[in-house]
């Protein structure tokens, strides 16, 4: 069997030259079923084909409903294209973490990316964590995928205005939620409950108290895209207060925060993060992960030039 994947427009201009690899990295990782992924084109428009051994099971197809890149999916007998039903089975609308536009935002397709590589394929829900969550592209990515969405951010508007996002998502959408805003440990903590079944929760507080805002071995996965030093910018922190400097290098931050993300973060569950290698080295970061007790995961190589100066990739560990 040849499956033909049409290739998301969005994905493509997110990707620009590296759209291709991006892709065929991103169904070997996560669809080891696929054999030889490669581009072709069909009728002058470019498709991602692999060959199957069998026909695709309704788990098959939904797992390839939900890669990044696709629009269409088709079993391809030349000349002829069969359209298969996508069925990603989203517990929200997709649209959810597009609709909301800002300056620094992930793109949601990379931030999908990034879920993907954090949950491989495991049963949700599963307690996710962006400690990092802006105004909560991350979150929404998980909670569209039925998981459990928890973020903290320092920014004083950012966890309120996500809030008040989601809140509105939902009414307009008619799903029953409850809500509830709290103090811990003199942050605000904003929660909403979707039909009894998935959580929302975000946190206005520092990154660095994660451990004390969350549970010891409490996430199965932890995902954050860190400061770029151009759209991006981490606070520099004095007296563990905020600060109205900035910094270009997230090192510092990532230093000081990154062993309380790990004590929160169960045995075996993963952590995922994104980072300018411009700014730090893939060296420098893989010494970092592993003195705090992380083992590396083999991934295939994501890093792509965003523009003039961001190049990105990304890093996986498993805490032992």
């Amino acid at each position: 069997m040849t499956c033909a994947i049409l290739h998301h427009s969005l994905h493509r201009r997110t990707y620009k030259n590296a759209a291709v690899p991006m892709a065929i990295n991103e169904i070997l990782h996560l669809f080891p079923a696929a054999i030889n992924p490669r581009e072709a084109a069909i009728g002058n428009v470019p498709y991602l084909l692999f060959n199957h051994g069998e026909t695709l099971a309704e788990n098959d197809i939904a797992l390839l409903s939900r890669l990044t890149f696709t629009h269409a999916i088709f079993d391809y007998t030349p000349p002829a294209l069969t359209p298969l039903n996508k069925t990603p089975n989203y517990l929200l609308d997709e649209s959810l973490s597009a609709l909301l536009k800002y300056a620094g935002k992930t793109n949601e397709l990379f931030t999908r990316l990034l879920l993907h590589l954090a949950v491989q394929n495991k049963p949700a829900p599963l307690n996710i964590l962006d400690p990092l969550a802006g105004k909560g592209t991350t979150l929404y990515e998980a909670l569209i995928h039925h998981h459990n969405a928890y973020g903290v951010e320092i920014d004083e508007k950012y966890p309120a205005e996500a809030d008040q996002f989601l809140k509105k998502f939902l009414e307009t959408a008619r799903i029953k939620h409850t809500t509830h805003k709290e103090k811990i440990h003199g942050a605000s903590r904003y929660k909403i409950d979707i039909q009894r079944t998935n959580h929302f929760e975000i946190i206005q507080g520092d990154t660095r108290n994660t451990a004390i805002y969350f549970k010891k071995n409490f996430f199965d996965a932890l995902i954050a895209d860190l400061p770029y030093g151009v759209q991006h910018a981490s606070k520099a922190v004095k007296n563990k207060k905020p600060h109205s400097g900035f910094t270009r290098n997230a090192m510092g931050l990532l230093q000081e925060a990154l062993p309380t993300w790990v004590k929160t973060l169960k045995p075996n569950g993963t952590l995922v993060l994104a980072w300018n290698t411009f700014l730090i080295s893939r060296g420098e970061m893989e010494a970092l992960l592993t003195t705090h007790g992380l083992i590396l995961s083999n991934v295939p190589d994501f890093s792509h030039r965003v523009d003039q100066a961001i190049e990105r990739d990304v890093i996986v560990g498993v805490k032992v």
